[in-house]
């Protein structure tokens, strides 16, 4: 193999990681979080009760975070 040719899956030099963790990439999941938590957690406590609001509160927040730490 020459020796200009690398190997493939063997790419060299720094680029962006997938899932938009560029500049702003971890500030925009932050202020989404916390808009949720703001605005969403009161909204669903007064339209459907305490429990329904920390259950939906606590399942969403854990998908957002699966999803958002998945590789």
């Amino acid at each position: 193999m020459p020796a200009s040719v690398s190997p493939a899956g063997k790419r060299g030099g720094k680029g962006r990681r997938a899932g938009g963790t560029g500049r702003f990439g971890l500030w925009w999941k932050v202020a989404l979080l916390v808009g949720l938590v703001t605005l969403g957690l009161p909204l669903a406590h007064a339209l459907f009760g305490e429990v329904v609001a920390l259950l939906g509160g606590a399942v969403l927040f854990g998908f957002l975070l699966g999803r958002w730490t998945a590789r």
